[in-house]
């Protein structure tokens, strides 16, 4: 066999390898939810909560009550989205920074995994966090993710 033709088969090969594994990246995607949810902290019944629309205001907890300033959109890119605030995403743009609202434009410090044991992840680092105990209007922010600590474990909550 010739050179010539080895080579065309390698790339042959290594196109569909690339193909293959393109389209198994791009399926995979990131989950979303089918439908709002709440975020319930394992601290115990208290979500988080958006009072405010207004910029830099922080996200808080209070006493679940279902109002659509604490349910939220997880989107399949990353983003956790307000449903009282449409267009306004969860944001934290360093660690021990307060959580706010901030339109949706995919930045690093607005994008979030939910992971099985409860934590939520942020590209950025860290995890999503209570600033203290389950009090109504408890300030939220990212702290060092330990996984056994239930300030830092929320439920979707339907």
């Amino acid at each position: 066999m010739d050179e010539s033709r080895l080579l065309g088969g390698v790339r042959r090969a290594l196109v569909m390898v690339v193909a293959v594994f393109g389209v198994a990246v791009l399926s995979a995607g990131a989950a979303s939810a089918d439908g709002p949810v709440q975020l319930k902290s394992r601290l115990g019944d208290v979500c988080l909560d958006a009072p405010s629309g207004s910029w830099f205001a922080p996200l808080v907890i209070n006493p679940c009550n279902g109002t659509d300033f604490q349910r939220w959109n997880l989107t399949g890119d990353g983003q956790i989205e307000s449903v009282a605030f449409p267009t306004e995403c969860v944001n934290v743009p360093g660690d021990g920074i307060w959580a706010r609202l901030q339109p949706c434009i995919n930045w690093i410090s607005q994008k979030w995994a939910i992971q099985p044991n409860g934590l939520v992840t942020s590209d950025l680092g860290g995890c999503l966090a209570v600033l203290g105990g389950p009090g109504p209007g408890t300030w939220v922010s990212t702290r060092w993710c330990s996984p056994g600590a239930p300030d830092q474990q929320w439920d979707s909550v339907p």
